[in-house]
């Protein structure tokens, strides 16, 4: 999903940096290689040796997990999708730090859901820098405490063709060109084929 919505930012015209984490191993170096050849910046993305990069595989029609770690079982939801993909989450100090080397930020896009220690520093790096705070939850979660200014949006159970991830990234591109946040989803909605709904 961060990469998707990272490409897709870069894509509509946004200077663009992941933070994130990935192993030391040739996934990571593929992970790395994908953001480079589509513009997106990568120096907060922070490398592990202890723990190998999530790899996704192709579901096959009766074996439903999407992602696998070597030497290890995916934890799964008990439905066959995976809940986590363990050792690779980011700490607080280390979103604290990638976002002290990256001060000059007008959006925030909260891609995966993080543990509430890790989400109270990133919410506080957006209020200290005043960026525009995006934030995805996960299909039927509850919503964070994320603050009144924020862009709370659920993302579908599955987004194979990274379309929700299209709108997203989009979405936060015209917010970094100072879009108001309704305008900005009208944006990126029709920019994508899709038809925006005003409430």
């Amino acid at each position: 999903m961060a990469a998707g919505i990272a490409r897709a930012a870069a894509a509509a015209g946004a200077e663009v940096q992941v933070v994130g984490k990935v192993g030391e191993d040739s996934g990571g170096e593929a992970v790395l290689h994908d953001l480079a050849t589509t513009l997106v910046g990568h120096v907060a993305i922070l490398r592990d040796p202890s723990r190998p990069t999530p790899a996704a595989l192709p579901a096959p029609q009766d074996d439903p997990p999407l992602f696998e770690e070597a030497d290890a079982e995916p934890a799964t939801d008990g439905g066959g999708e995976i809940a986590t993909t363990r050792g690779l989450s980011l700490e607080p100090a280390d979103i604290e730090l990638a976002l002290r080397y990256l001060p000059d930020y007008r959006v925030l896009v909260i891609a995966e859901p993080l543990p509430d220690a890790s989400l109270r520093v990133a919410l506080a790096a957006a209020g200290w820098t005043g960026a525009a705070l995006v934030v995805i939850v996960p299909a039927g979660s509850t919503q964070p405490a994320a603050g009144d200014d924020a862009t709370v949006i659920e993302a579908p159970a599955d987004d194979p063709d990274d379309a929700f991830a299209g709108i997203v990234g989009a979405y936060a591109a015209a917010i970094d060109r100072g879009e108001e946040p309704a305008e900005a989803f009208a944006t990126a909605s029709s920019s994508l084929g899709a038809s925006a709904v005003a409430d």
